[in-house]
């Protein structure tokens, strides 16, 4: 089987190599056509690639944020009779009003998000979802048939789980102060204020040698983290800018806990980051905010610690706990790291999406 991934995305992206490492581990010819960002150009280029070969593949499929790709796309895909797999990942609609507030409520503007979303959705044969959760609010909001929807969790790629098993052969850390890492893009949800708040709270309680904080990336709430770390006189923090995947990822696999998301708005609740399943990946004791989506895919006992949402004094008790029991440390690790195993691999991520796959015609060969 051939399977196509087309749309204006970045090849690099974590989802897009999980999603391509998966179908490559059941055998699937697995082939990126990454388009031009800019509105015409994309065009000149879907028609370049469909003709350069992407027109013999078994199924399509656009990957995140691609929503503006659907439309032209369906038109080639329907045409050939070959299923089209939309992985929104996220409601444009859903970000950029509820979460991020860059667009008011009930605007225009809001209007067109909405539609965006809706038009690509019922345009594909097949949404993905990460979480039933996100499934649940595509389906409410934007009118898709739940029997549209396909669950394929995020999952961590390849190198991740490679630094676990590093992770594993190599003694713990004594004696250090515990490395707390957070890595991301600083959106609402990620709840980076708690962040802070934690450090302030733990540097208050335990002096500024307890833990260290390295927080990685930029994003819409970075500034207003720098300035609160500097209002308050943090020692303990460390900022570092965005940097390349290989290397986010290899500091966070190097950390004693690696910090989730904490954020209070309704797609916190929603959503298991990448951070979060690279973490887990990795072997590293994680802590993250509750929420429906960590209870659909880790139901039953967590392996990972959780706090309320925005709960910056849970939070450092959940920090302070891990830095004076190593032994749960390593357990929490192994545990987490054994979750993923079970689920969120490229093979078992890959199951899913070659299942999703084959549902429009019946089974694909």
């Amino acid at each position: 089987m051939r399977v196509a991934f087309l749309g204006a995305f970045d090849p690099g992206y974590p989802r897009v190599r999980v999603l391509q490492e998966g179908l490559v581990e059941h055998g699937v010819d697995a082939r990126l056509y990454p388009l031009s960002a800019r509105p015409m150009a994309r065009e000149a280029k879907l028609i370049g690639a469909w003709l350069s070969g992407a027109a013999l593949a078994d199924a399509f499929v656009v990957p995140s944020f691609g929503h503006r790709d659907v439309p032209p796309i369906s038109l080639l895909t329907h045409a050939a009779g070959a299923p089209l797999l939309f992985d929104p990942l996220v409601s444009r609609w859903d970000t950029q009003v509820r979460d991020l507030g860059r667009v008011r409520a009930g605007s225009v503007a809001a209007a067109r998000l909405r539609a965006s979303d809706a038009v690509a959705m019922r345009l594909a044969d097949v949404v993905l979802c990460d979480t039933w959760e996100h499934g649940e609010l595509f389906a409410s909001e934007f009118g898709v048939p739940r029997s549209k929807l396909a669950r394929v969790p995020v999952g961590a790629d390849r190198a991740a789980f490679a630094l676990g098993e590093a992770r594993a052969a190599t003694r713990a850390r004594d004696g250090a102060p515990l490395h707390v890492v957070y890595v991301g893009g600083f959106l609402p949800l990620h709840g980076a204020e708690t962040v802070i708040g934690a450090a302030a709270l733990l540097e208050a309680r335990r002096g500024a040698g307890f833990a260290r904080f390295t927080l990685v990336g930029d994003g819409m709430t970075a500034h207003r983290a720098d300035r609160d770390a500097a209002a308050l006189g943090l020692r303990s923090l460390r900022r570092v800018p965005r940097v390349p995947y290989p290397e986010a990822l290899a500091i966070l696999a190097d950390a004693d806990v690696a910090l989730g998301i904490f954020g209070t708005t309704e797609k916190a609740a929603r959503v298991i980051p990448h951070k979060v399943y690279q973490a887990l990946a990795a072997g590293v004791p994680v802590v993250t905010r509750r929420s429906p989506a960590v209870v659909e895919l880790f139901p039953g006992s967590s392996p990972m610690a959780l706090v309320p949402p925005g709960d910056a004094e849970a939070l450092s008790a959940a920090i302070e706990t891990l830095a004076e029991d190593p032994a749960r440390r390593e357990a929490m690790g192994a545990a987490g790291r054994e979750a993923a195993l079970r689920f969120a691999t490229p093979e078992r991520v890959g199951a899913a999406l070659l299942e999703a796959i084959r549902r429009p015609r019946g089974g694909l060969r």
